[in-house]
């Protein structure tokens, strides 16, 4: 199978999931205007579309169904790949597979099923009139194990042997369960306990893993180095026999709406190092942004250029590739409006893009992600634990790396410290890596319960105490000690999950203590308008507490950040992290929505240091970027093993004067960040 290791930079998802009662589809389509679009937008890379969620094509199928209201003699999808030909613009096809909105309706067959046997949907009521109003995405889902595969594998064919094919982008691909009659008739052959929900997750990978390689063989026996990507399935979660049939990482993050600004971060550096710690060739990275100002579908919706900018840096400062949505009216003519705004970023990329892909994150601070959200669930896939503690990380210009649990025990050596966010996460081998990791003189900060084993209640890792249970009331208070005190209040301050129990013993120095509340509030026990107060002595059980090399914290401050951002948790966090981890490779002084992130280029004997600052403003149910105040004569500290020869801005290329800090360190200073900053470090 092909590997892409870089793809062109300027992408444009361009949707066209078109109705049937839309009249005079690709009536206005040119050929010259769809170019003039590309140009004016400066992309080099768009999807274009063979299949969409209505069930429609847009060429001249004989094996799928031609939108009945394509412009007569109309082959759309072929005009735009000889569109994007004539110009060197690269145009993977799209093809639906998990919503197929007509295919459902003929054949109820190939849908999906619950275990109860009515249809597996999404916001789709069972009951709905044909008048109700239809809630936003909307579709019923359908199965790859019924004949509607070989549909699909027909219908990639005969696209195979037509076009061109750059790659193929099979969409919604993420449906994690089915119990219709092939399926259960396919599980009973093969032992699966239907009543056994893993053991059907479990299976129904296995099902989607011989799917996605009955797609390959069919692309890449006509089209040897076409890419091949299966979307919904490049999250933290994704099982690894799911990820092997990727050839590059498309990251679907909508920031305005499916998660916001914090969320693309350690997906990026979870994906760039995902194989080299495997010792594989490490695969491209697309991130995916909307122009749009909510989410997909969304017609005549714009952001703002600034912001269309400043994701696209942000894209290109973790090392990806830069794709954002569109949406082409059914005539068929694109709107240069929103190419014009697309074009404003797309200059700004064509300067960074070498200084950004084709890297890796380069930090001595490891996260141990310890635990997902539901299985297969759309978006980044992160567990409030994982993403709570980044968030804290980032807001602090902490950069950082993902430890891979798959990594050899010398790839873990180069990470001073490592944090296990709070997840009920290890098994006796992974337990056995840590201790041979501190052992070999690196450090722990463990929160809450990433301590004990993922299958019960015992913990296999010495923090310097004996686990008794999780908590006894659902909040509890924090009273720090002098070791922690920095920045924080000295009166106990609430926790609104409260700690695991552990009861500290030999060789262990208790660095905070737990307050518990009188009571849990019920209606037969309640004290004013929230929780209870705390009683004035200390539990028998710490808040925090250190055992050599490892600082354990009984809360999952990680989550509780997460879900209120209180900033008393995220300074115990820091104060926590600072008796383990004091030299980092580079710090910059920027305001908590700030973000640095160092690369490597070892190919060009350099390291990047990227940095970002754009302030988000939640406005309804959107997280918006609108002013990117200028930052200026920014300090960064850099910490490298290599001999830096000179610093630049990439941009300009202005030297930048490199002076020496304290305990070894290189200093420089960033005359001006908007939005966006760069220093180009060579060795």
């Amino acid at each position: 199978m092909p590997v892409i290791t870089r793809l062109p930079a300027r992408h444009v998802h361009l949707d066209f999931h078109t109705s049937e009662h839309v009249p005079d589809v690709g009536s206005r389509f040119s050929r010259k205007q769809f170019q003039k679009a590309l140009k004016l937008g400066r992309v080099n890379h768009i999807t274009v579309f063979a299949k969409c969620h209505h069930s429609w094509s847009y060429y001249p199928t004989s094996v799928g169904m031609v939108h009945p209201k394509l412009k007569k003699g109309l082959d759309l999808m072929g005009e735009q790949i000889a569109a994007c030909r004539e110009i060197g613009v690269r145009v993977p096809i799209y093809y639906t597979v998990g919503w197929s909105a007509t295919d459902a309706q003929m054949h109820p067959e190939w849908c999906a099923r619950n275990k109860d046997g009515s249809i597996a949907a999404n916001q789709f009521p069972p009951d709905a009139k044909p008048t109700d109003r239809k809630p936003m995405v909307s579709w019923k889902y359908l199965c790859t194990n019924t004949g509607y595969r070989q549909l699909i594998l027909e219908q990639t064919r005969e696209i195979c042997q037509r076009y061109p094919v750059d790659g193929f982008f099979y969409d919604i691909c993420g449906h994690e369960q089915c119990y219709c009659d092939p399926c259960r008739a396919d599980m009973a052959r093969d032992g699966v306990n239907i009543d056994d929900e893993p053991a059907v997750k479990k299976w129904y990978v296995s099902q989607w893993v011989s799917f996605y390689e009955a797609c390959r063989r069919v692309i890449l026996e006509l089209h040897p180095q076409a890419s091949v990507f299966f979307n919904g399935r490049a999250n933290l979660t994704t099982p690894a026999d799911i990820l092997a049939q990727q050839t590059h990482f498309e990251m679907e993050d909508l920031p305005t709406t499916w998660g916001g600004y914090d969320k693309f971060p350690p997906r990026a550096k979870y994906f760039a190092t995902y194989d080299t710690a495997a010792g594989r060739q490490p695969r491209a990275m697309l991130a995916m942004s909307g122009k749009f100002h909510t989410m997909w579908g969304e017609f005549g919706g714009f952001k703002h250029p600034d912001a269309i900018r400043f994701e696209a840096a942000g894209m290109i400062a973790y090392g990806a590739a830069c794709s954002f949505g569109d949406q082409m009216h059914p005539n068929g003519e694109m709107d240069l409006a929103t190419y014009r705004n697309i074009g404003q970023a797309y200059q700004y990329v064509e300067a960074i893009e070498d200084f950004g892909l084709e890297s890796r994150p380069w930090a001595n601070l490891g996260v141990f992600l310890t635990g997902g959200r539901k299985f297969g669930e759309h978006g980044d896939g992160t567990q409030a634990h994982d993403q709570g503690v980044v968030n804290m990380l980032m807001e602090a210009q902490l950069d950082f790396e993902i430890a891979h649990p798959h990594a050899p025990a010398e790839d873990w050596q180069r990470y001073d410290t490592i944090i296990l966010t709070g997840g009920q996460c290890l098994d006796a081998a992974m337990a056995q890596r840590f201790a041979a990791y501190v052992k070999a003189g690196g450090s722990l900060l463990v929160l809450h319960q990433s301590m004990l084993d993922a299958n019960a209640a015992t913990s296999l890792l010495d923090i310097g105490g004996k686990y008794i249970g999780p908590a006894e009331f659902e909040i509890d208070y924090t009273l720090v000690g002098k070791a922690l005190s920095q920045d924080l209040v000295d009166s106990p301050f609430l926790n609104y999950t409260a700690a695991a129990r552990v009861k500290s013993g030999w060789g262990a120095k208790v660095l905070a203590a737990v307050r518990l509340p009188f009571f849990n509030r019920t209606f037969a026990h309640y004290c004013s308008h929230q929780n209870a107060p705390y009683h004035e002595k200390d539990a028998a059980h710490p808040a925090a507490m250190q055992k050599g090399r490892t600082v354990y914290l009984a809360h999952p401050l990680g989550e509780m950040y997460y879900r209120h951002g209180a900033r008393v948790h995220r300074q115990l966090f820091l104060n926590a992290l600072r008796r383990l981890y004091n030299r980092p490779l580079i710090t910059a002084a920027l305001p908590s929505a700030g973000r640095v992130n160092l690369l490597h280029q070892p190919q060009h004997r350099r390291y990047v240091a990227h940095l970002t600052y754009g302030p988000p403003l939640q406005r309804g149910r959107c997280t918006v970027i609108e002013d990117l105040p200028i930052l200026r004569d920014v300090e960064v500290t850099i910490r490298l093993p290599e001999k830096i020869k000179r610093a630049w801005e990439p941009t300009t290329g202005h030297k930048l004067k490199l002076s020496k800090g304290s305990h070894g360190t290189r200093r420089i200073v960033i005359p001006q960040l908007h939005g966006h900053a760069m220093a180009a470090l060579a060795y």
